[in-house]
């Protein structure tokens, strides 16, 4: 028989609230308890259902499935008391991202992963590599500078095996990694689809300045241009979308520019913020 425990009192809030429903469940001592959830010392699982402080999702869970309440409750109620936590701590709320069926782009699927890592604990990367590593056989685990640049919005799993280990990383359940998968694929298809027309456009507005429709820039028109812009080459031509390295006739200063930018007007000095004065400033 379970003994009874300090009550929660009259304050109100999602921690509390998980604590009740975890206490809901509860028939048996914490030492029984303890016995169930395998890991987790009674000392830790009456800690979970204080009231006091969130416990780690993942000792929630355990004391969840030792008492056999409804795991996908728990989560709910522990993602609530997560965000009431950060909103306290911070005095904003966590990143919002859109649901994976509504992901169209990569900068969507960036977001969207942002916002599930918070929603789902804010893991730590070493955390994490150690949950995905439970799961090689079904992923692809990602260094921890690929880790760093996806939540810092910098890149996106390359592929869908990556994108498993970001998923088991942060606990997301399996149910689910089908919908993130699609997204996933969808915002990849779309980006090349993007860079095609990108390339595409490109192509059009370089034969525009070579004066011939189908041509490409030769070396010396493409100094022209360059000159025109208001710099001088360092290195030689590799390509009218390719990045430059050129120097400001006005400052001197070294820096890379694209001269698809730069014959447009769009190229200004990072060093004395001139552009070229017979071409519109479009910054401005």
């Amino acid at each position: 028989m379970a003994r009874p425990e300090k009550p929660l009192g009259s304050r109100k809030s999602a921690v509390v609230e998980l604590a009740g429903y975890l206490r809901e469940g509860r028939r048996h001592p914490y030492s029984a308890l303890a016995a169930r959830a395998g890991d987790y010392s009674a000392t830790t699982l009456q800690r979970a259902a204080s009231g006091q402080c969130l416990p780690r999702r993942e000792v929630a869970r355990a004391y969840a499935h030792a008492c056999g309440l409804d795991i996908d409750r728990v989560d709910r109620l522990w993602e609530a008391a997560y965000r009431e936590k950060q909103r306290a701590e911070r005095g904003v709320s966590l990143p919002q991202g859109l649901p994976p069926h509504l992901v169209h782009n990569v900068a969507d699927l960036s977001s969207a992963l942002v916002a599930l890592h918070a929603k789902h604990g804010g893991p730590s990367i070493r955390l994490m590599h150690k949950r995905a590593r439970r799961y090689e056989d079904e992923c692809m685990p990602l260094s921890t500078s690929t880790l760093h640049r996806i939540l810092s919005r910098a890149t996106v799993p390359a592929s869908n095996a990556g994108l498993r280990a970001f998923l088991y990383g942060c606990e997301v359940p399996s149910p689910q990694h089908q919908l993130w998968e699609r997204a996933a694929t969808r915002a990849r298809r779309n980006h090349r689809l993007d860079m095609a027309r990108a390339q595409e456009a490109m192509a059009v507005l370089e034969a525009e300045f070579a004066d011939g429709e189908g041509r490409q820039l030769s070396p010396e028109q493409a100094k022209q241009l360059l000159r025109g812009a208001g710099y001088r080459p360092a290195e030689p031509y590799h390509g009218f979308s390719a990045p430059w390295t050129v120097r400001c006739t006005t400052c001197q200063g070294l820096q890379r520019v694209m001269l698809s930018a730069a014959a447009q007007g769009q190229a200004r000095c990072r060093v004395c913020q001139s552009t070229d004065p017979n071409q519109p400033d479009v910054l401005s």
